[in-house]
């Protein structure tokens, strides 16, 4: 059985052959086709057990667009985990026998862990535990290559708090494999990329380089501006270093980047002093890609749901 717990469980050719069907899905349903024929009565458990917009949303949608169906949990409230009556390894089996195919999100679950026990459903990470979004990581990495094919010549800056964002951890971890070169400005060092990471990013050899967004603004090809909340725990000092230092996107700072760049804003885009990372008048920025990025995660889904089923995709 196959699971998608975390960005290492798909080798290079598996994350290509991800993007093979999410181009036919893509490209398909542009042109008016229908893939409702490919899981007919098959259903996703949605089993979000932390707030969620986007990933829940897009991993339903893609499920109806396979013509199947979808049931799950948005929080704790009305379910036994709310009144102490049962733990969440019991929820996610009592539901199991109803579904064919399982997302999760949960703030502490180690999903991969999870797996190997024997669960008896393929599982997708939608954010569990600290480390990474995994399939955020996917919708990202198709995006990117529909506007770069060439992976291996991109330039990709960061700007924020990265070592707080899944989304960005896990978009090194798989764009670094195909030798994406990265330069980060995290404003302040105490939240840098996580040294753990950067070495997943040498040992896939890439390049990633610290030095400030002014340095490389007008250099990147893709812009990601990472989402201003700190983890949960994050030493409160260092949150307020980073909100004294921390000058949000704006529109002249936004002139400053190419042309031909793709700016990805992460989301939620608050901060904890109530400032947002990038200011309402870029988003419509024609370089914008967060919304395009949400419909593609549609289609990275199906295409994630379907290899996890074993269905073919010609």
């Amino acid at each position: 059985m196959r699971h998608f717990t975390r960005t290492e469980d798909l080798t290079n050719k598996e994350y290509l052959e991800i993007l093979r069907r999410t181009k036919i899905f893509d490209e398909g349903i542009a042109r008016g086709e229908n893939f409702t024929h490919l899981c007919p009565g098959k259903v996703i458990a949605t089993e979000f057990f932390q707030e969620s917009t986007r990933t829940s949303a897009s991993l339903q949608a893609a499920m109806v667009k396979l013509g199947g169906g979808w049931f799950g949990i948005s929080g704790i409230k009305g379910t036994y985990l709310e009144t102490g009556e049962e733990d969440l390894e019991d929820t996610l089996y009592g539901v199991a026998p109803l579904a064919d195919i399982m997302a999760i999100r949960h703030k502490t679950l180690d999903l991969t862990k999870f797996a190997g026990e024997g669960f008896p459903l393929p599982l997708i990470n939608a954010m569990c535990g600290g480390t990474e979004h995994s399939i955020a990581a996917v919708g990202f990495f198709y995006t990117v290559k529909k506007y770069f094919p060439n992976l291996s010549k991109v330039k990709m800056g960061i700007y924020g708090m990265t070592k707080s964002s899944r989304p960005a951890k896990a978009y090194l971890k798989v764009l670094s494999r195909f030798k994406v070169t990265f330069y980060e400005d995290p404003v302040v060092p105490e939240l840098a990329t996580p040294e753990e990471i950067k070495k997943i990013v040498k040992k896939n050899g890439a390049k990633h380089i610290t030095d400030k967004l002014e340095n490389f603004i007008d250099q990147v090809d893709v812009l990601l501006v990472v989402e201003g909340l700190p983890q949960a725990g994050e030493d409160p000092k260092v949150v307020d270093k980073f909100n004294e230092n921390f000058v949000p996107i704006n529109k002249k700072r936004l002139a400053k980047v190419r042309k031909d760049a793709i700016i990805s804003v992460g989301e939620p885009r608050a901060t904890t002093d109530g400032r947002l990372v990038a200011l309402k008048e870029t988003d419509n920025d024609p370089r914008m890609i967060e919304k395009e990025m949400c419909k593609n995660m549609v289609y990275t889904n199906m295409a994630l749901i379907t290899y996890l089923l074993n269905i073919k995709i010609k």
